[in-house]
């Protein structure tokens, strides 16, 4: 039986409320991917605050009797909560379910990550990020236990207890960081041969959920799997275009989507996995045409592919879901004429051939 979830949210007095339902709306969509099930969401028009709970007493309330009356597993708080603050809240929650989970939206999206991890690599990332979100949190647990040992001789049982979990975070983090830079530098090797010898590369980057994997499988002819979820694809996958006009077979590369606020922890985590990315000759930027908030959302990725240093490379953009989106593509075209925009559908197969040549002549030049 899937876990039953409540989600809690604020309302930000500076944010439209059409942004913020579209960002409750993806994290339903990432509590389903996960493979929960959104029992109820609670909500509070309030500003984010350094100190103190997320939300105020009176809700902390409402979530204690929801908690108890729709028999809640896991309270995912819809920010990026400071770990004294998600330590503070669980003890409160804990009163109406002493196993409940508390999850803030890097918890939720490191358990999605989790699921859907398939190689060793991106199994080490996930547990580097994990490692360096849940570190400040064991440390918040170490202050408590000081509290409650102090006063024992001259240093607090807890006090000892939270510098040798501190030591022992730290001491992971430097073997896992180890086992990554080893991959990472494999990974580099590989990708200077391909330079080496000329050969062309494409990766295909995009907001998670925007058709990245269904536009890899159409290019290169594979069968990778595309699920309507967020974060399927972790892992870096590599296939084969033959262009005609370049006269040679290209590597075309699809790896893990972003999304909005995604934390710099997470970004460096796999920091391995996006080299392709990063060494690519040419970058294809898959846009859901469908979704009402395309626009933000390219804006996301422009901001995450300069965080990467790959802002300057050569884009196409391509317009995917043309079969279900309302748009108007002369505008469009207008718009964002130096990325060459392309308008696709994975569905129907409108538009592919075009982006095939479009990709040809790109890397002719």
């Amino acid at each position: 039986m899937p876990e039953r979830f409540l989600l809690v949210g604020i309302i930000p007095s500076d944010v439209p409320e059409s942004e913020t339902l579209a960002n409750l709306t993806e994290a339903v969509s990432l509590i389903e991917s996960y493979g929960g099930q959104v029992i109820d969401a609670i909500l509070q028009k309030r500003d984010i605050h350094d100190k103190g709970m997320y939300i105020g007493s009176g809700k902390v309330d409402e979530v204690l009797e929801a908690i108890k009356e729709q028999r809640i597993d896991v309270v995912v708080l819809n920010s990026i909560i400071k770990p004294g603050q998600i330590y503070e809240f669980h003890k409160q929650l804990a009163q109406a379910n002493p196993q409940i989970q508390i999850w803030d939206k890097v918890d939720l999206i490191l358990h999605i990550f989790s699921a859907h991890a398939q190689t060793a690599e991106s199994k080490l990332q996930i547990e580097l990020a994990a490692m360096r979100h849940m570190g400040p949190r064991i440390y918040g647990m170490g202050d408590e236990m000081s509290q409650q040992g102090g006063g024992i001789g001259t240093r607090g049982v807890g006090e000892t207890n939270t510098e040798l979990m501190k030591q022992h975070w730290r001491k992971q983090i430097k073997i896992t960081q180890d086992k990554l830079k080893k991959l990472s530098a494999d990974r580099q090797r590989l990708i200077d041969r391909r330079h080496k010898i000329g050969l062309k590369t494409v990766s295909i980057v995009g907001y998670t959920n925007a058709g990245k994997t269904s536009v890899f499988n159409k290019l290169v002819g594979k069968k990778k799997l595309a699920a309507n979820a967020l974060f399927v694809t972790l892992d870096s996958t590599v296939g084969k275009i033959y262009l005609p006009n370049l006269k040679a077979e290209v590597l075309v590369s699809d790896t893990i989507g972003f999304i909005q606020d995604l934390p710099p922890e997470l970004i460096d985590a796999f920091r391995s996995t996006l080299l392709e990315s990063v060494n690519a000759d040419l970058l294809l930027h898959v846009i859901d045409i469908a979704d009402p908030e395309y626009a933000k959302k390219i804006e996301v990725v422009e901001n995450i592919l300069t965080s990467l240093g790959v802002d300057h490379k050569q884009k196409i953009y391509i317009f995917n879901k043309i079969d279900v989106g309302d748009f108007n593509q002369a505008n469009l075209t207008e718009k964002y004429r130096k990325f060459q925009p392309q308008f696709t559908s994975t569905l129907n197969g409108q538009g592919l051939n075009l982006l095939k040549q479009a990709i040809d002549q790109a890397l002719l030049v």
